[in-house]
């Protein structure tokens, strides 16, 4: 049984955000708030460092993403939406960064990143930041992929390929994908955690001869 409670995608419009560093608290997030067209106003907890011995981030970002899983994602409306099953088709309500076809990402070309460092464009939350600013400015459309906990959405990362301490699913993997109406735009941000490993079984557990991520991510996604 997977251990990832209520997955699926929330739509909505992003407000604003707060980031936390390790300085700060030993369990960082970025916490986005949106509105989904309700009288809620709803909340996005995305991680921003490990809670493991290494506490770095893969990172993963599309500034022009084309997917076949962004013609389901338009059609629907605000609020929360449960997992659907994929297809084949690549246009089920669910992502799966190893698995689901076509592929949402090259897993080698992640940057591996710490929460926060000295100097420009080194470090997660410099990553981060800029993006949620542009879509807060655009009030672009935004899809969080994740783990629904009634007033929000959480395990909004790679939900696979983690020792026996943490859950692991197949086909529950979490996201970030903006939807820009300036000009009709989609950009992707996919999140892991540096020490999960590569490939995973049927469990989403990882495989005898897995890799850490940190191993695998080489490059720098664009």
């Amino acid at each position: 049984m997977s251990s990832i409670k209520d997955y699926g995608v929330w739509k909505g419009i992003p407000q604003s955000f707060t980031s936390q560093t390790l300085q700060q608290d030993d369990s960082p997030h970025i916490t986005l708030k949106f509105s989904d067209g309700s009288d809620k106003t709803r909340e996005a907890d995305i991680n921003v460092a490990s809670t493991s011995a290494d506490h770095r981030l893969v990172y993963w970002l599309h500034r022009q993403w084309h997917h076949p899983i962004t013609k389901t994602l338009t059609s629907l409306d605000q609020g929360f939406h449960p997992a659907t099953a994929d297809n084949g088709s690549g246009t089920a309500l669910s992502l799966d960064y190893i698995r689901t076809k076509p592929a949402l990402l090259d897993l080698s070309e992640g940057r591996v990143l710490p929460n926060s460092q000295s100097g420009p464009n080194n470090d997660i939350l410099d990553q981060l930041k800029p993006i949620l600013n542009d879509a807060i400015k655009d009030e672009a459309n935004v899809y969080v992929f994740g783990s629904d906990y009634g007033t929000g959405i959480h395990d909004v990362h790679m939900n696979q390929g983690n020792d026996a301490s943490f859950g692991n699913a197949v086909g529950k993997d979490g996201a970030l994908i903006f939807h820009y109406k300036s000009d009709g735009h989609f950009e992707a941000v996919f999140l892991a955690f540096a020490d999960q490993r590569v490939p995973t079984d049927g469990e989403g557990k990882p495989e005898g001869d897995a890799q850490a991520l940190a191993q695998v991510a080489k490059g720098t996604a664009t």
